[in-house]
């Protein structure tokens, strides 16, 4: 695919910064600036809500602007927030940090994947997600191991280097968008309106609104929602906690992570294939039902009494549970294309963007109280009733489209040509 790889490299030197200050970012807001926990805690939070303020603005730009331009300028107030990081030397200095911060990735996701699919096409979309998914885990997991050797090494100055690096890692990611932007495809003998007028096709009127008004495609935000709430948006918060109250030491969480990691490393090619050949709704109730199994492998790690089998459970726990991310990676924002009507993709791929927000804000808010008052136990029914939901609302989703063809995944690379 022409601009694949000048995208993977940038996506890959943004997700190695993100690596680089991921296990840092807490100890140098409590140690190096003597943020309080609630200013740690409110450092994040004003990142989340960012994100979801500017999120019905980025969706206008990007259909006023085209979402190439609009990516870049995410990217650069990324890299805006990251280098006020490095100067700030108290709470009060880290609140536009966090806000530049937020604001740019919620702008750079809300237009990702008009961005995409105008860049590669929907026949190759889930690949290229596949392959974005992959170089994540791959370069997150390179970055973090970096990161706390630095620190180890420099000490404060540790942090300072490692904050920057990430600041550089977007404008990287922002140059090979600018190189993107020159590479559209579409389908052999069809004329796009752009071809035709010399510019984007507008949106259609009384479109801004319509994702929330399209009762099929609520049904797929209350779906993602639940995948978020109860599955993506847990393993960086709320699993080590659980974890932890199966005493399992920070080293053998540290593991049970790192096997998620590689995991998705290892299955994502193979989840790929199974996504084009079952289809993009079949594929999330593969995801679903792995992730039920992966809930079992958790509940006895919290049950059985021995240590070397506490943390052979939660190893399985975090492969099982890869599974099921990497079958999601390349299904839901394809089924987000097919379910938009044509000229509204950026308004619903916006929302989705929104939903994916809320999501990651709401899972610590909402099932972190449920593990300190009611104990694993409440946790692991919690878990269980949010999968039922999850497939509720995809079998939902599934019986009420009206275009079978929605579902069914284009093989790359045959029909389509660059531009």
């Amino acid at each position: 695919m022409p601009g694949y790889g000048g995208f993977l490299t940038g996506w890959s030197a943004t997700a190695f910064g993100s690596g680089i200050v991921l296990p840092l970012i807490v100890a140098y807001l409590r140690e190096t600036l003597g943020v309080s926990t609630s200013g740690v805690s409110l450092y994040f939070a004003l990142f989340a809500l960012s994100g979801l303020v500017v999120n019905p603005f980025a969706a206008w730009i990007g259909r006023v602007r085209g979402p190439g331009p609009t990516a870049v300028a995410a990217t650069v107030l990324q890299a805006a927030g990251a280098t006020w990081l490095t100067a700030a030397d108290s709470m009060a200095a880290t609140v536009p940090a966090a806000c530049l911060s937020g604001a740019g990735t919620g702008i750079y996701y809300a237009v990702q994947t008009p961005l995409l699919t105008r860049a590669f096409g929907d026949a190759a979309f889930s690949r290229v997600l596949s392959g974005q998914h992959r170089a994540s885990a791959l370069m997150m997991t390179a970055g973090s191991l970096l990161g706390g050797q630095a620190v180890q090494r420099l000490g404060d100055d540790g942090y300072t280097v490692c904050l920057a690096a990430n600041a550089a890692s977007y404008l990287v990611y922002g140059v090979m968008l600018v190189r993107l932007r020159r590479t559209r495809v579409e389908p052999r003998g069809t004329v796009s309106s752009a071809s035709a007028t010399g510019t984007e096709p507008a949106a259609a009127p009384g479109r801004r609104s319509a994702a929330l008004r399209d009762p099929v495609f609520l049904r797929l935000l209350v779906l993602q929602s639940a995948l978020v709430i109860f599955g993506l948006g847990q393993f960086e918060s709320v699993v080590p906690a659980v974890l932890r109250d199966a005493h399992l030491s920070v080293v053998a969480i540290s593991v049970v992570i790192a096997c998620n990691t590689a995991g998705i490393i290892v299955f994502q090619g193979l989840a790929l294939r199974v996504v084009e050949r079952v289809g993009y709704t079949s594929a999330l109730w593969v995801a679903i039902v792995a992730w039920m199994a992966a809930l079992a492998f958790l509940a006895g790690a919290l049950l059985v009494p021995m240590p070397r089998g506490r943390l052979l459970l939660g190893v399985l726990f975090g492969l099982v549970f890869s599974i099921g991310q990497c079958l999601i990676a390349p299904s839901v924002q394809p089924l987000v294309t097919r379910t938009a009507p044509p000229g509204a993709v950026e308004g619903y791929a916006a929302a989705t963007s929104l939903a994916h927000g809320l999501g990651m804000f709401v899972a610590p808010l909402v099932v972190l109280p449920v593990v300190e008052s009611g104990g694993t136990g409440s946790y692991l029914s919690v878990q269980l009733l949010g999968y039922c939901l999850a497939l509720y609302a995809l079998w939902s989703f599934r019986t009420r489209r009206t275009t079978p063809r929605e579902d069914t995944v284009q093989p790359a690379g045959k029909a389509w040509v660059s531009r």
